[in-house]
């Protein structure tokens, strides 16, 4: 089936006011969110979308752990096949995997375990014992209780539903979901789903656009029914998207409503897919509303809870049951914010008294752990330069004052975009967001001192595959 896009309507026409999604954007900016995107969906309509520039509608997002979310969809399809069975054991499909006589409670651990994070591990069990086959590990490290009976966030459980699947259809993960379901609600063909050894990494790696997740989104809010067609097991689906365990334990804050199957609860009676950084597809079934977003939150502390708040305070508080009235001047103004959206760049003074005295010196740094061995800063209209010398050669990052420039980073490349600004007449803060397949963000601040020193402090945030060796506090003083 070829792609479509879901209906679009006025806010208004489904009880939300332009000025609510006003008012979410602002408090998405006051909390310094690093947003992608936005899709609100109501009574089965697209109401408002927003993609923060670079990103567009056409943007592959990583969508981090949201992927387990669709793998579960692809068990409970399995399910309905005949494939197997939720209470069977899941070791019977993986007795290969095992090196030694398996523990009790790992005999006993059902593929409904798996499913609801009720695992016999208290982590991914490649961050008990590391091990390049992630199913060896799942099934050989060595258990810490009873399946089924406390929630641990088990990653490896993920994959081994992932690999589960694979197995018994003989076909590939994202290749059997759109057989079976996702190319039916015009699902992205190009999307894409990583890989972790020989296995699809079911916990994690699924790249989609935003508008695909609205229509899962969407589906998985009907409990798989799709414009009247049931595409997905409907008793499955209610299992999946209700609370089966209580993570307050071992999730405070928004992850303490419990949990489904490989679905979150949520505040107010509904249910998430929830990725590492704000990747979110919230589904509210009382008010028959979708919630999606995307973003990069990971540098900010509490950035998830805040992106759930800016909602629930803006959005959700000020939903009507019927139509309303269309303020015209609210939905001119929301229609230009949108237009005009950009990923946020540094905030503070453009320019420095001492820029044309440091411009272009070159700055010896002390030996560090950091791979950075002297750095040169430059400036022109609007922009700067970062030259820095690590073992390998010479490097370039190029910032935006008051914007982002998108560009390669230099060493690993990778997909970024830079900006920076003065924070105080010595000092310059640089901050650079990785957009490539993997989000993340580094950080750097410049203090240019009167006895010709320079102090570097940076550091890394979230999955930028930049590594540890930014991660570094250093001095150095003027060589040339």
């Amino acid at each position: 089936m070829a792609a479509f896009s879901l209906s679009q309507f006025p806010p208004e026409h489904a009880g939300v006011s332009s000025a609510s999604i006003l008012r979410f954007l602002d408090q998405a900016e006051t909390r310094q969110l690093a947003m992608h995107s936005f899709i609100l969906v109501r009574h089965g309509a697209i109401l408002s979308q927003g993609y923060w520039a670079p990103f567009d509608k056409d943007t592959l997002q990583r969508t981090y752990s949201v992927s387990k979310s669709f793998t579960s969809l692809a068990v409970g399809l399995a399910c309905e096949d005949g494939y197997f069975k939720l209470d069977d054991p899941i070791m019977k499909y993986f007795e290969d995997k095992v090196a030694r006589q398996p523990h009790p409670y790992t005999l006993k651990m059902t593929i409904r375990d798996v499913l609801k994070m009720t695992t016999v591990h208290t982590k991914t069990a490649t961050q008990i014992v590391p091990h390049p086959d992630w199913m060896k590990a799942f099934f050989n490290v060595t258990p810490s209780h009873a399946p089924g009976t406390v929630f641990n966030y088990d990653t490896s459980g993920s994959v081994a539903l992932a690999a589960l699947v694979e197995r018994v259809t003989g076909m590939d993960l994202l290749d059997y979901l759109q057989k079976r379901l996702l190319s039916k609600i015009g699902f992205s063909e190009n999307a894409e789903w990583g890989k972790i050894g020989p296995y699809t990494h079911g916990g994690s790696s699924l790249r989609c656009t935003t508008e695909d997740l609205a229509k899962v989104g969407l589906l998985c809010l009907q409990r798989g029914r799709w414009f009247g067609f049931q595409l997905l097991p409907k008793d499955y689906m209610m299992q999946a998207t209700s609370k089966q365990v209580s993570t307050n334990f071992a999730q405070p804050g928004h992850g303490s409503f419990g949990y489904g199957y490989q679905f979150w609860m949520t505040d107010h009676d509904g249910f998430c897919m929830y990725g590492m950084g704000g990747q979110l597809v919230i589904c509210l079934p009382k008010e028959d509303l979708v919630f999606v977003t995307t973003a990069d939150t990971q540098a900010n502390p509490g950035g998830i809870d805040h992106l759930f708040n800016a909602f629930w305070d803006t959005i959700y508080r000020e939903l009507k049951d019927d139509a309303i009235p269309v303020n015209e001047a609210d939905a001119a103004e929301l229609a230009e914010r949108l237009q005009n959206l950009e990923v946020r760049s540094v905030k503070g003074a453009f320019d420095s008294p001492i820029q044309r005295d440091i411009g272009g010196k070159r700055f010896l740094l002390d030996e560090n752990p950091s791979r950075v061995r002297s750095v040169t800063v430059g400036f022109g209209g609007g922009y700067g330069t970062l030259q820095y010398e690590t073992a390998e050669g010479s490097n370039e990052l190029r910032f935006g004052f008051g914007k982002n420039i998108r560009q390669m980073f230099p060493d690993p490349a990778l997909e970024c975009l830079a900006s920076g600004a003065w924070v105080d007449a010595e000092t310059l803060f640089l901050r650079v967001y990785i957009t490539d397949e993997n989000l993340g963000s580094l950080e750097m601040m410049l203090h240019f001192g009167n006895d010709g020193s320079l102090t570097l402090h940076s550091r890394t945030f979230g999955d930028s595959m930049l590594g540890g060796g930014w991660d570094a506090c250093v001095t150095g003083f003027v060589y040339e």
